[in-house]
């Protein structure tokens, strides 16, 4: 039955049947009954379903595909969509519609809502006047007013606001901050300033090799600087934590010196800029101690990565080091194990020989050649490919771990507590 004629044969037959209508209607309505009773089957099936449309519809080349398939259709059929316009003019005179419409639409204004459509809208507000004056100061050389004036006259664009608005409104009436800000839009260069210390500059890449380390702390930097592959390997250096950006808005991102070193070493740049096709790293690798401080480093990045450059996630180009635990010593032969489990199996194979063991509280207690040999030599480290199974989930647990409401975080805390391991 699995061999590829029997299985051609039987697909030749299943094709005839399902041509039947009869056939159709008497498969379709046994389906439908045992959908119907099947309580356990319509959930697992939902879910599988709403699971894989949102993998499909987070993919921004399937929603422009489906976007150019319905303009050709509606070209094709403009009758369709003069019927639409009618069935929908019609059913907007339904009084029951019309009620209903209204009380969801007041559930829908929460406070919580019109604070985030309050900043949304003003952080359009802010980009379209900042990028219209921008462009009339690269063809005047000046930040011209009265010029701005005339385009938002003439062009009735409701998302140019007053010059004065927005001055009050951003910058608190300083009108030569607000200038400052139209002159350097978009990544200007404000400066240029001599180093008296050399710096690495990588700007190499071999595409699927190529990969840079985000270290956190001056040890683990130097650590990694000293043992890491000069040929294909970079490290940018962090300096503690970095902002939390799920609370923070995108002017305030930028403005963060780590975050702002990441976006410049990266090259696909931020917000409306963004292209993912120009960036340097196909392998960007987070490295952090196993304690909770790194843990809180790790998920910042993770935070930042899923809500600003989510395709360098969906791409596959996101990964973290697992460095070891654990260094055991058998007379001269060591061993790193990467978590108790193991550290646990290894104790036992050793049995009542004599042994040293070493925690590693920091990848800053390891030197050069170790660190490459556990976390940084490609044909022996452990990497983890950081995925999205589900864009939804994902966001909700970002917006519990790190947002702004503190009762779902505490209620979160107090259910995984007794999971939690103390680590002294």
């Amino acid at each position: 039955m699995s061999t590829p004629k029997m299985k051609k044969t039987l697909s030749e037959r299943a094709k005839l049947q399902w041509q039947n209508p009869e056939y159709k209607e008497f498969m379709t309505k046994k389906y439908m009954e045992f959908y119907n009773s099947n309580s356990e089957y319509r959930i697992k099936n939902t879910s599988i379903l709403d699971k894989a449309q949102k993998e499909y519809w987070s993919n921004s080349k399937n929603r422009e595909n489906q976007s150019q398939r319905v303009k050709e259709f509606f070209v094709k059929h403009p009758e369709i969509k003069d019927l639409n316009r009618k069935l929908a003019l019609e059913m907007w005179q339904n009084e029951n519609l019309l009620k209903w419409r209204s009380e969801e639409t007041k559930k829908q204004w929460t406070n919580e809502f019109r604070k985030k459509r309050k900043e949304s809208y003003n952080q359009t507000y802010l980009k379209k006047a900042l990028n219209e004056l921008h462009m009339i100061y690269m063809a005047k050389g000046e930040v011209d007013k009265n010029e701005y004036q005339n385009i938002r006259i003439s062009t009735n664009n409701k998302t140019l606001l007053k010059y004065e608005t927005i001055e009050s409104r951003f910058f608190a009436n300083d009108e030569n901050k607000f200038k400052e800000a139209v002159i350097n839009y978009n990544h200007r260069i404000k400066r240029i300033v001599r180093l008296n210390k050399k710096i690495d500059v990588y700007d190499l890449e071999v595409p699927e090799t190529h990969n840079f380390a985000l270290s956190s702390g001056v040890f683990v930097h130097n650590s990694a600087k000293q043992g890491r592959d000069r040929k294909f390997q970079a490290i940018l250096p962090l300096k503690g934590k970095i902002l939390n950006t799920e609370r923070a808005r995108l002017d305030t991102i930028v403005k963060f010196e780590g975050i702002k070193n990441l976006i410049i070493t990266l090259g696909v740049g931020i917000g409306d800029t963004i292209n993912y096709d120009k960036i340097r790293y196909h392998r960007v690798i987070i490295m952090t101690d196993a304690d909770v401080d790194g843990e809180h480093i790790k998920t910042l990045l993770l935070t930042f990565f899923y809500r600003h450059m989510p395709e360098v996630i969906t791409r596959g180009y996101l990964y973290i080091a697992l460095p070891p635990l654990y260094k055991i010593t058998v007379g001269k032969e060591s061993s790193y194990v990467f978590n108790d489990e193991e550290k646990d199996e290894l104790m036992k194979k050793i049995g009542e020989k004599k042994y040293t063991i070493s925690r590693y509280k920091g990848l800053g207690e390891m030197n050069a050649s170790q660190l490459w040999e556990t976390t940084m030599d490609p044909t022996t480290r452990t990497l983890k490919q950081v995925t999205i199974d589900s864009m939804e989930d994902a966001s909700n647990m970002f917006e519990m771990l790190m947002g702004e409401e503190v009762p779902p975080r505490k209620k979160f805390i107090q259910t995984h507590a007794k999971l939690a391991t103390l680590d002294i």
